[in-house]
């Protein structure tokens, strides 16, 4: 589950973009090691700010993902394999 991050944390953690996640079902994302309280950032290099636009990509991706995400103030790209 995730949902766009509201103005005070765009704020706080300094971005203009991004989607928090809230919760990891057992599923790719949950065994390519995404957790809750990630930020989504982009989604192959196509930065994310609806939910909306997170579901659009990974149909248009469908296969294979590279998330950038931010975790504690670090940014890494997580790859998920969808099958």
């Amino acid at each position: 589950t995730v949902r766009p991050l509201s103005s005070e944390e765009k704020q706080q953690a300094e971005l203009d973009h991004g989607l928090l996640v809230e919760n990891v079902a057992d599923g790719p994302a949950a065994k390519a090691g995404v957790r809750p309280g990630d930020v989504i950032l982009a989604v192959n290099g196509e930065a994310v700010s609806s939910v909306e636009q997170l579901r659009a990509l990974v149909d248009r991706y469908a296969g294979k993902l590279a998330l950038l995400v931010m975790r504690g103030g670090r940014t890494m790209f997580v790859p998920i394999a969808i099958k």
